[in-house]
């Protein structure tokens, strides 16, 4: 594949999917460190990376978001701490950060910046396991939907949704002052609370990569829903009912599946949840989890069918892996044996005598085989069920 057609081929594909940032002159994806050194794409990853960073802290820029008029407003997740601040029992715990970079065409702001800490030292005295919803349980619910008499399907999604939970105790991070814009070091006065080039802050809201952050939101989530009517069932995780409305939803993380036959029984979760968080809502339920879905709804309901789908997802595979798109297609990953017509006994293939897959090989091609497992176990066609209701 020449250098131009790879060029093509991986924008189109990156246009329609989160991927490392694509430069087209040169058709290779970047990462945020080779981004911060571009002379072309500098500027504009250096405003997204501030905009992150306003974003975890208390806001940045100037514009007309939030009470502060600020053109991205702060959720306080982080606050600038000087390094004699942090207690001394935490300062082995200190994290460092680890940042993503991605197109996302579908977005208000395409150029995304998003922030997760890191560190294999923090310790919690408690269990942070936090049940969630299965793939069997999302099909399981869409076939629900089929089979239950005028039902349909909604997707909520709950925004910042680890952001906006309390920590028990605040965390640690730091982060290299010269990594960070310069538009955030004025406004912040970072230079100030410089120690041997580090700037550190403290973490006092959950954040995506530390160890709790998903119990605690998943925790103060439930407490809410509990005192609206909402109960989790007691031997499917992520399976959520109201105590007398016709409604239940598939709870993964911030995902909401929703099953309900009067609007107004999901106009009330989506009540519930709004006065905590940003919310989106898809009444359409065009896609949930990752998922692409292509609902039916018949008029016959013996007719009703949903179509389960990840949209390009070949196309970004290949992308991902650096495979290059062949030039005829193919329907199989080798040459078939030819057919012995009238014969009873259709033999084999020989002794395979092909050199071993070299290491790098091996995990190239456990990581291709996992990926279309992947796909394999989520696209499907479910039909009407008979119901049992």
């Amino acid at each position: 594949m020449s250098q131009r057609t790879r060029s093509r081929y991986a924008l189109a594909a990156s246009l329609l999917t989160a991927l490392p940032v694509l430069d087209v002159e040169s058709g290779k994806l970047l990462e945020h460190k080779q981004l911060r050194r571009h002379p072309r794409l500098k500027k504009t990853w250096d405003t997204s990376y501030a905009n992150e960073l306003g974003r975890l802290c208390q806001g940045v820029g100037e514009g007309t978001a939030g009470p502060k008029k600020q053109r991205v407003a702060g959720t306080g997740t982080f606050r600038v701490i000087n390094y004699d601040d942090i207690p001394q029992a935490k300062r082995s715990d200190i994290c460092h950060t680890r940042v993503v970079c991605e197109y996302r065409a579908d977005k208000d702001d395409p150029n995304r910046t998003r922030i997760t800490l890191a560190g294999g030292h923090i310790c919690v005295p408690y269990d942070v396991s936090t049940p969630t919803g299965s793939l069997e349980l999302v099909k399981l619910m869409i076939n629900s939907v089929l089979s239950r008499e005028n039902a349909r399907f909604a997707a909520f999604d709950v925004k910042n949704f680890y952001l906006d939970t309390p920590m028990k105790e605040p965390e640690y991070v730091r982060v290299l002052l010269k990594d960070i814009p310069q538009e955030f070091i004025d406004e912040y006065n970072l230079e100030d609370h410089v120690r041997f080039g580090w700037v550190y802050f403290a973490v006092v809201r959950g954040c995506y990569g530390l160890p709790q952050s998903g119990r605690l939101a998943h925790d103060l989530l439930s407490e809410r829903l509990d005192d609206a009517g909402y109960y989790e069932t007691a031997t499917t995780p992520g399976l959520w009912r109201h105590r007398w409305r016709p409604i239940q939803f598939v709870l993964i993380v911030d995902d909401f599946g929703v099953e309900y036959v009067r609007k107004k029984d999901a106009d009330h979760l989506a009540k519930i949840l709004k006065a905590h968080h940003k919310i989106s809502q898809d009444w359409e339920g065009k896609k949930f989890s990752g998922i692409n879905l292509d609902w039916n709804y018949a008029p016959k309901h013996e007719d009703r069918t949903c179509r389960l789908t990840m949209k390009n997802y070949i196309s970004d595979l290949l992308v991902a892996l650096d495979h290059p798109r062949p030039k005829r297609r193919q329907l199989s990953p080798h040459k078939c044996k030819e057919i012995q017509y009238g014969s009873k006994v259709q033999q084999a293939h020989g002794e395979d005598t092909s050199p071993p897959l070299t290491p790098k090989a091996s995990s190239a091609s456990r990581r291709l085989l996992g990926r279309c497992c992947g796909l394999a176990a989520r696209s499907t066609t479910s039909s009407w069920l008979p119901s049992a209701r």
